[in-house]
């Protein structure tokens, strides 16, 4: 889509025509567009007289940016409904140097690399140069975001078999959901152990959670 411009035309018989291509083909406007990338031999004569030629510029070279092109970075949802999933697009380059992005097929732009607070689902990363919006590039292959199953577990108990015993236990079994690695606490979160059984527990009511050990911050609560 370059562009060469003939303007100002004076001299000859006061009428003109045009060439792009070193006298091959002429016309009698100035402006020559849908130019691809090359070496343009430039060129004006007399329409009154074609024999009477000047060549303008032998060389004028019409340039192109290199392609657009960029890369995927994106972490998965940390827990359970918690939509903290994100994308970000790395090493941008080709087009003019400044870039526009959008995950969600061109719906949107912005001018931030990267996206945060994301739900699981699937995404289509693109980058468009800012200086030409027309050109785009859609960044292969559809990115899935996942999340991890909802944390669960099951929970049983014993009483104490004697007054003043001491000997209640807690058992915490079958976990399953996060990422597969789990603490326990039976004291509300005040401490955690990789084990889910407690023993040794005297009387009272106890809160029981249990807690993605690859992401702390995402906690059930099981009985309380």
């Amino acid at each position: 889509d370059g562009t060469i411009t003939i303007t100002n035309p004076q001299g000859g018989y006061g009428t003109y025509q045009y060439s792009v291509d070193g006298g091959t083909y002429w016309q009698p406007m100035g402006t020559f567009s849908n130019l691809m990338p090359g070496t343009y031999d430039v060129r004006i004569r007399d329409a009154a007289n074609p024999a009477c030629v000047i060549i303008l510029d032998p060389a004028v070279i019409i340039t192109q940016p290199d392609a657009l092109s960029a890369s995927l970075q994106k972490t998965d949802v940390t827990c359970y409904g918690a939509n903290d999933g994100t994308i970000t697009i790395t090493n941008p380059s080709g087009g003019y140097g400044i870039y526009e992005y959008s995950i969600n097929g061109g719906g949107s732009w912005q001018y931030s690399a990267s996206f945060s607070n994301l739900a699981p689902g699937t995404y289509q990363a693109m980058i468009r140069d800012a200086s030409d919006i027309t050109c785009v590039y859609a960044i292969p292959d559809a990115l899935i975001i996942t999340e991890p199953d909802e944390l669960n577990a099951l929970v049983a108990g014993t009483n104490i078999t004697c007054l003043g015993a001491g000997d209640g236990t807690i058992t915490i079994s079958s976990p399953a959901g996060g990422y597969g690695t789990y603490e326990y606490t039976i004291n509300g979160g005040g401490s955690w152990q990789s084990s889910g059984i407690f023993t040794g527990l005297g009387p009272g009511s106890y809160n029981v959670q249990m807690r993605d050990a690859l992401s702390p911050h995402c906690t059930r609560v099981l009985m309380s």
